[in-house]
């Protein structure tokens, strides 16, 4: 009972540096919890599915030119295509085919909202369980949905959703039988609306296919024997080769292209992660950790040296090595108890800015968060509480009953601590600065073209149900009516200077294969179509040739290229080579190409990759089913959003409208960046607030160690400035070496997270100024607290002090 008690008793006499210690600790523990919890669930994508090491989705490659992409097969009965081997073999124990749609949309109440939706097959429940809230998850008959929790209540706020009734943008009703939770793991597919496969057989062009094998089937045997084409041409129209991918690997896969219908690269029913922002907030998270524990096994180090006497006296009259042990261990369990349930608290006050700020949304974990608490109690106090154990179990008892006024090991290692401590606090603020200095160069950098004030919206969506209406020329004499209304009151409106239909070029991406006429090597670039308006609107720069003009038609084979493709291809004279595409239609030659123009460079996407060669053939005026692209008169936002949102809702039966700012757009390639820099700055901070309180525990004891050798010299004429220098010299050269020391290791992390950026701020050339600005801002900080430290002692009456032992 003694022992349980002695932990408290300890706390209460040494309150100060057990407070200090137990704060320093949680809120080093709060951000590791916080980024471990992350790191959980982007490691565990799917892992709600049923049998998730036995399930994988189906490869497609292109053996002409080797690109993979995610797909599947779609058989019917009517079509007599044979289903393909690898699907048909005995190993695979259930498969489920599902289109995606990102621009599907459904009629409510006379409105009408965009949704994501999936149309899937009755296995689709079995492969990927999600959890059901409300009603069911069987789709008994084809008018059946199932909706999210989320959109449950967006459509119906609190109302029970089962039974509730809607229009699909099929025409057809369709009426609510299940409402689906979140799952215990984030998913690879967010969607709003599922439906019956056999209900919308035209809603995409790309199918997709989830396969489950049996227990112990051997997944690379199965590849290994289907590398034969498969010419079935239920997946593709030519042939192809179909492999099984892990599931578990499609959330990180930078291999396979997802195909989508729509043509906004923003919109997917596909969750995608960042394999290496991950890695990074790995390394951040076990920083803080050692930050953490190097401040506890310091503070806990000055504890045991004031109490070096009770250790003394306790082996002297026979404490053995085990009540000695589990005394220290006690004592840490007690104070890690406490700042884990502090930490906790933390990470609920600061939840609202995690999720807003730093986009630390995580799905609740029960498990995993008890465990990994469970883990830190365990595993953490064993840690702290083995450095004094072994300090005072290998001393002699005299020694023990000296510590308190001797220096030597003990001086070295809380040295040491706070050394490595300052280490990692420096290095911190240093890759803080540097990252936001490359983030904000990144963002002032010029894209090359004009993209000011320009807004992007799209007015018109592709409807597949105009292939199933019953008066099919109808339907597309109405979606010719409404693209012709469109340009007609974006003529005549005066809040517009231009506008054109297209599709942005920020995030551009080299995926068609093409080659010089006279070579044989193919190299993928990226093609656009692009109309004279369009390149007008945007300024785009000539550096040869020419630019389009009334001389160009529809059909003719003309390119205008970019600097990089010109360079790709090697081209000096733009009169003597032609390019030729690796796609041509069956039983046709591929057509050759005359390049009349070369335009300057521009950036193409983030710009830590280099521009991508570019190839733009020419296309009257835009196409309206991609974004309207409109510059409005400056100073007329307001007006011209009003002016657009009102043209949609005329032409969409009152559906919401959405748009955004080109400008705004191409900011948001670098939403990762800045969520890093954010991270370290954050995460500098909390170094920088604990190490100080760590330095602010070791100065009170070390300086109340020494109120007579203070007192002494202020009797005998010493000035505050003589003990502040006395003092603050072996402080000032721990924080030196330490400065010393971080700044190389910082220039490496620095140079190798940079290797691969194509455009990047010199690191040699800031490096400098950063570490200074991070040697102000440690030493001005752990100044402060020693200062105050000193001028305490020197208030002291030196009677009072020369009467302490």
């Amino acid at each position: 009972m003694k022992l349980l008690a002695l932990p408290f008793r300890v706390l209460g006499r040494f309150r100060l540096y057990s407070i200090v210690n137990m704060l320093g600790l949680a809120i080093s523990l709060a951000s590791v919890i916080v980024i471990a919890r992350y790191i959980n669930q982007e490691t565990t994508v799917n892992h709600f599915a049923s049998d998730l090491k036995h399930t994988y989705i189906l490869s497609i490659e292109n053996p002409e030119d080797g690109r993979k992409r995610f797909g599947g097969a779609t058989v019917r009965a009517e079509d007599n295509i044979p289903f393909p081997p690898l699907l048909n073999n005995p190993s695979v124990k259930n498969t489920t085919t599902f289109f995606a749609y990102e621009e599907d949309f459904i009629v409510s109440g006379n409105h009408r909202i965009n949704v994501k939706a999936i149309a899937a097959d009755s296995n689709f429940f079995k492969i990927l369980p999600f959890p059901i809230r409300y009603g069911s998850h069987k789709m008994i008959d084809p008018s059946d949905a199932i909706i999210t929790e989320k959109f449950a209540q967006k459509l119906f706020g609190k109302e029970n959703p089962i039974g509730k009734k809607f229009t699909h943008s099929s025409g057809d009703e369709l009426k609510v039988v299940g409402v689906t939770g979140k799952p215990s793991s984030k998913s690879f597919l967010a969607f709003d609306i599922l439906l019956d496969k056999d209900q919308r057989q035209f809603m995409a062009i790309q199918a997709f296919t989830l396969i489950k094998l049996h227990t112990g089937a051997d997944v690379r045997k199965l590849n290994d024997s289907n590398r034969q084409l498969d010419e079935s041409r239920s997946v593709a129209p030519n042939p192809v080769r179909l492999q099984l991918f892990p599931l578990k690997d499609f959330y990180f896969d930078r291999t396979h292209e997802v195909w989508k219908i729509t043509r906004n690269n923003d919109l997917s029913v596909f969750v995608k992660g960042n394999r290496n922002a991950v890695k990074i907030l790995l390394v951040v998270g076990i920083l803080i950790l050692l930050v953490g524990l190097f401040n506890f096994i310091n503070i806990y180090t000055v504890i045991t040296l004031k109490r070096g006497k009770e250790f003394g006296v306790k082996k002297i009259f026979g404490a053995g090595k085990g009540q000695i042990f589990w005394q220290i261990y006690g004592e840490n369990l007690l104070m890690t108890l406490i700042a884990v349930f502090l930490a906790w608290f933390f990470i609920e006050i600061a939840q609202s800015y995690l999720s807003t700020r730093l986009n630390f949304e995580v799905i609740p974990n029960p498990v995993f968060s008890i465990l990994f608490s469970v883990l830190i109690l365990i595993f953490l106090t064993l840690i702290t509480s083995l450095h004094p154990y072994l300090r005072y179990h290998y001393s002699k008892p005299i020694a023990s009953l000296q510590s308190v006024y001797v220096r030597g090991v003990s001086l070295a290692s809380r040295k040491t601590f706070l050394f490595l401590l300052y280490v990692i606090t420096f290095g911190l603020i240093v890759i803080a600065l540097f990252f936001m200095k490359q983030l904000n160069y990144m963002l002032a950098v010029n894209p090359g073209y004009n993209t000011k004030d320009v807004i992007m919206a799209r007015m018109m969506h592709r409807d597949m149900n105009a292939f199933r209406s019953s008066d099919m020329e109808a339907a597309f004499r109405k979606i010719s009516e409404n693209a012709t209304l469109v340009r007609d009151r974006m003529n005549k409106s005066p809040l517009f200077s231009d506008w054109e239909f297209g599709l942005p070029v920020y995030n551009l991406k080299a995926k068609v294969p093409m080659k010089r006429s006279d070579r044989s090597n193919y190299q993928p670039v990226s093609s656009v179509g692009m109309s004279p308006q369009y390149m007008k609107m945007f300024g785009f720069q000539l550096k040869e040739g020419r630019l389009w003009d009334s001389t160009d038609v529809n059909g003719e084979f003309k390119y205008i290229i970019n600097e990089s493709a010109a360079k790709l291809f090697e081209i000096t004279d733009i009169r003597t080579v032609k390019l030729e595409s690796q796609y041509k239609r069956e039983g046709e030659t591929a057509p050759i190409h005359q390049v009349v123009g070369i335009i300057k460079d521009f950036h193409t996407g983030h710009l830590s990759k280099t521009t991508t060669p570019l190839v733009i053939s020419y296309t009257e005026r835009g196409f309206h089913f991609d974004y309207l692209m409109a510059r409005f008169v400056p100073g007329k936002q307001k007006e011209a959003l009003a002016y657009l949102e009102n043209l949609y809702k005329e032409i969409n039966n009152d559906a919401e409208f959405t748009y955004s700012l080109l400008e705004d757009d191409i900011a948001k390639l670098y939403e990762e960046d800045k969520r890093i820099s954010r991270v370290y700055l954050l995460f500098s901070i909390i170094a920088i607030l604990v190490s100080c309180m760590g330095l602010f525990a070791i100065s009170v004891f070390d300086i109340r160690q020494r109120y007579r050798e203070i007192a002494l010299r202020k009797v005998n004429g010493a000035t505050t400035n003589n003990i502040m220098h006395l003092f603050l010299n072996k402080y000032l050269m721990l924080l030196a070496v330490s400065f010393l020391t971080a700044i190389p290791i910082s220039y490496v992390v620095i140079s190798k997270h940079l290797e691969n950026f194509a455009y990047k701020i010199s690191v040699s050339s800031w490096i400098a100024m950063f570490s200074v600005i991070s040697a102000i801002i440690v030493i001005f900080v752990s100044l402060l607290t020693l200062v105050w430290q000193i001028k305490t002692a020197m208030r002291t009456n030196p009677a009072n002090a020369l009467k302490l032992e």
